[in-house]
Order: structure tokens, then C-alpha cells, then sequence
């Protein structure tokens, strides 16, 4: 909803606006509307339905702006002065203030005040947020506050034009300004966001058939196979296998090297230098997670109750319950065999677990030692919000053991970052202001790896720009060179 802020010179509180406004909600709805509602009581006549994807806010962030020798600035209607950028939830904005009354002021004699996103300017995108303007008198209190509900900022500013009457501030009995004639105006600012969601990279191989068909049973269980779901016929692929791998438990499990090459690179490397009668030790693996780590190598799905049991153990209210679950097996497995899809997907099922003050710790040294980053930026946000008593945790001994992890916290702590979800567009490439879903999926419109710290992704992503820059360069060269040898 864009409002005239022109026309807006006071807030309406929301309650009074729903009062006044009659519900009449008819059914069958269009595309994108969801029919459930949030309010099942047969008694009662109201109800909330969600059309499209609801919004959510981060958090008010506020700015101190200062105008000193405010009585001598320039105050012709029509005179502004804008404040220096000021950045607030990794955009940029600024203040402009009339002291004189905009063009638009009703009369003389008043202070206008409007806030731009300089960013979303730029980029010509819109960006969803609510904000608020008011002075600080000398003795702290707040005075003359303006708010405005969730407003699309793209190349407008918003504000209002009849904000307070100059000879107001000037007053001395209103303490607006300070004994050097400072005018000391507080930005607060709101930003609504779509719901981060997660990245998972396409698992596109499509080649399980062949890992089923080397593992099937041999002729001794092939009549017990027939009986419970129906035996097919083995294929002429059914011995094109060419390496075999040992698991706890003694089971042996058959695969093909150049699946695992294309899919597994770092379990590849590992059948190197051996021949297909031997077979090569898998410690420390569970059956079920490795063949669930091929399965997906090969273009399958993990099996839906390992899920299920990470779930299930994640919600005990056992302190180790997220660091011993299987979703915390897969993600080691993945990793430590190179298959980044499955790796990328077990942690965000870690991620999105209920962390505990007792597995902050060890799973912060563990996003951080096996690059993380999803993971590491989640138990950050928990850092954040839980600091005083995941540090009165024996665990937390670990953590202070690294002076870099300590420093990251610091930052997070003292910044209350909030991490953007969105894109501005293509030219978006303020990366350190970006959630890590979102630069994997800047790294994966441009074909580059997803793997690794957000060091890492922020750096192949920096470097791709200045190969883009580069090329564009030579090629404007190339361009005016042709044209000087055509004149």
C-alpha cells in the first residue's frame, strides 16, 4: 500500500482503523490465498487471512541526527540540507529537513522532514519498511514524534511537510535546541521482509537406478526379495560397479568411481590406487548415513525417518540432543566426503533445530571448523539474543579459547546485526550486509560454488565482479579501437 504522505500529519493507531472498518471476506479465493485463519472461534466475528507471503519486521534500528546552528541554516521555503548517509539494516538512507517548510508546506513559518533509502533509490527496488521522526528535547524526553506504517521506499521520499512550526524549535521554553543552537532529530526505522528461506542446491543426477541395481541382494536373498515388494529383473548394469566399501557392522556396499568423482570428489579420491576386489573402510559411519550420503550422490533423496529421528531427538531436552542427531551425522558425512548438496541441506535441518544455552558452544566451533556458514550465522543470532547465559555454560570454555569466534560475537553483539534476505538486483553487491542463503543463491545464478565460509562465498562472489568489470573494460577497448581504425 503506498501512502500520500503529503496528507499525513498524524498516526492513526491500528486498533482504531480495524474498528472502523467492516469485514466482509467472501469466499473462493484467487491465486496465491490461503483459506485458513488464525481465529477458529464459532463466536467470533473476527478473522485474519493471509493473502501471499506475509512479511515479517527486524526490529527497529534508531539513528541520532544533529543539526547544529539550526537558527542560521538556511530557511527559505524550499532550502534543504541532507544529512551525511546513515546505514541502518545494510541499506543506506538519509534525512532531509526543510528548516524553512518545504515547497509543499501548508504556509510559511514551518519544518519539513522526509527519510529517502538511498539504496533503493539507486537499485530502484522497493523496500517494505515503517519508520518514525521526532526531536530530543534538552532534558531527554521525546517531542513531536511522527510514525508511518509499512511504506514501499524506492525512489520517493516519505515524510511530512508540515512536521512542526519553526518558531517552535526556536522557542527556548521548548528545549528543542541546545545551548549552541542543535537540533537533535532520532530516526527509527523498521524493515519487513519475506521469511529468509533456506537454499538447498538441485540434486539433478538422476542415476540411483544404478546404485540399487549393484547393491541388490544376491541370489541366496533373491526369494525373499521377490516376496516382500516384487523382484525386477537385474540389468546389464547390475555388475558395473567397480569399487566396494566396508561400514561399521561389517556390510559391504558397492558404488561406481566416476559417479563418485562427479558427485563425492573427496570419497573418490579415497579409491585412488585401489582395485575393485578390495574393499575400503568406511570408520566411524553408520550403515544408514552412508548409504543415505550415496543415495544422494547418486540423485536420490535422503530417507524421510532419518529426518524424522533428527526431529525427534533435536526436540529432547537432551543438552547433546541437536549434536548427536542424525541430521548432525549426515552433515559430517557429507562434509567430509565433498557432497556439498547434502551438506548444505543437513545443515539447514541443524540450523532450524531448537538450539539449547548447553550446544551453542560446541556447535558454533563446529559450523566454524567444518564452514558452516548457515549454521554458525543461526548460533550467532542465538549467541546474540542468550549471551549471559551460554557464557555462565561450562561449554563456553571452548569458545573463548578462539580469539577470532570471541571477536565475531563482540561485533554481533555490539551491532545487533540483521542480516538481509533480499536482493536489490543485479547490482546488489553489498555483500557483508547479506544473509548466507542469500549469497548462495547469488553464487548460483552465476554457476560459482556454494561451499564454504561466508568469507569465501563473499570473496568468489567480489572476484566474479571484478572479472565482470575487467571484461567489460577490454571489451569497451576493443570497441573504440575498431572504431578508430574504421575512421
Amino acid at each position: 500500500m503506498n501512502l500520500n504522505m503529503n496528507n499525513l500529519q498524524q498516526p492513526q493507531p491500528y486498533a482504531n482503523v480495524l474498528d472502523s472498518v467492516p469485514l466482509n471476506i467472501h469466499g473462493g479465493g484467487g491465486a496465491g490465498a490461503r483459506g485458513d485463519t488464525n481465529n477458529t472461534n464459532p463466536s467470533s466475528n473476527n478473522q485474519t487471512i493471509d493473502v501471499g507471503t506475509p512479511r515479517h519486521p527486524t526490529g527497529w534500528s534508531s539513528t541520532t541526527i544533529r543539526y547544529h546552528n539550526f537558527p542560521h541554516l538556511p530557511h527559505k521555503k524550499g532550502d534543504s540540507i541532507d544529512s551525511s548517509p546513515f546505514r541502518v539494516h545494510g541499506l543506506d538512507w538519509y534525512l532531509r529537513i526543510h528548516p524553512g517548510g518545504a515547497a509543499s508546506a501548508q504556509g510559511d513559518g514551518m519544518v519539513s522532514m522526509y527519510l529517502r533509502c538511498k539504496s533503493a533509490a539507486e537499485q530502484n527496488v522497493a523496500v517494505q519498511a515503517e519508520f518514525s521522526l521526532a526531536m530530543l528535547r534538552n532534558d531527554g524526553q521525546i517531542d513531536s514524534m511522527m510514525s508511518c506504517p509499512c511504506n514501499a521506499f524506492r525512489r520517493k521520499r516519505k515524510g511530512w511537510p508540515n512536521f512542526i512550526s519553526r518558531s517552535r524549535v526556536l522557542d527556548g521554553s521548548c528545549q528543542l535546541l541546545d545551548e549552541y543552537g542543535a537540533l537533535t532529530v532520532i530516526v527509527k526505522i523498521q524493515l519487513f521482509q519475506e521469511r529468509d528461506t533456506n537454499f538447498i542446491p538441485k540434486n539433478e543426477i538422476g542415476l540411483i537406478r544404478l546404485l540399487e541395481e549393484v547393491n541388490n541382494p544376491t541370489e541366496e536373498g533373491k526369494e525373499e526379495k521377490e516376496e516382500a515388494d516384487g523382484y525386477r529383473e537385474r540389468s546389464s548394469t547390475a555388475n558395473s560397479a567397480d569399487v566396494k566399501f566396508i561400514v561399521e557392522g561389517g556390510e559391504t556396499i558397492h558404488a561406481h568411481r566416476l559417479i563418485l568423482k562427479l558427485a563425492a570428489p573427496t570419497l573418490a579420491h579415497l579409491c585412488e590406487d585401489v582395485d575393485e576386489d578390495t574393499a575400503i573402510p568406511i570408520p566411524r559411519v553408520r550403515s544408514p548415513i552412508f548409504q543415505g550420503v550415496l543415495r544422494f550422490a547418486y540423485g536420490d533423496v535422503v530417507p524421510e525417518e532419518v529426518w524424522r529421528t533428527a526431529a525427534a531427538v533435536a526436540a529432547n531436552n537432551d543438552c547433546d540432543g541437536i549434536l548427536s542427531s542424525p541430521a548432525m551425522e549426515l552433515l559430517d558425512a557429507a562434509n567430509r566426503f565433498g557432497v556439498v548438496g547434502l551438506k548444505i541441506l543437513a545443515e539447514t535441518k541443524v540450523a532450524e533445530s531448537e538450539l539449547s544455552i548447553s550446544s551453542a558452544s560446541d556447535l558454533i566451533l563446529y559450523a566454524d571448523g567444518h564452514n558452516c556458514p548457515l549454521l554458525k550465522e543461526r548460533v550467532i543470532d542465538f549467541f546474540v539474543a542468550h549471551a549471559i547465559d551460554i557464557r555462565k555454560h561450562p561449554s563456553y570454555q571452548k569458545v573463548t579459547e578462539s580469539p577470532r569466534i570471541l571477536d565475531e560475537l563482540m561485533e554481533a553483539l555490539l551491532t545487533k546485526r540483521i542480516l538481509r534476505s533480499f536482493s536489490l538486483g543485479d547490482n546488489d553487491v553489498d555483500y557483508d550486509s547479506m544473509g548466507v542463503n542469500l549469497l548462495r543463491r547469488k553464487l548460483d545464478e552465476r554457476g560459482l560454488d556454494v561451499d564454504g565460509s561466508r568469507e569465501m562465498l563473499i570473496q568468489r562472489l567480489e572476484c566474479w565482479d571484478r572479472k565482470v568489470v575487467q571484461k567489460k573494460v577490454k571489451l569497451s577497448a576493443g570497441g573504440n579501437l575498431t572504431s578508430s581504425v574504421v575512421t
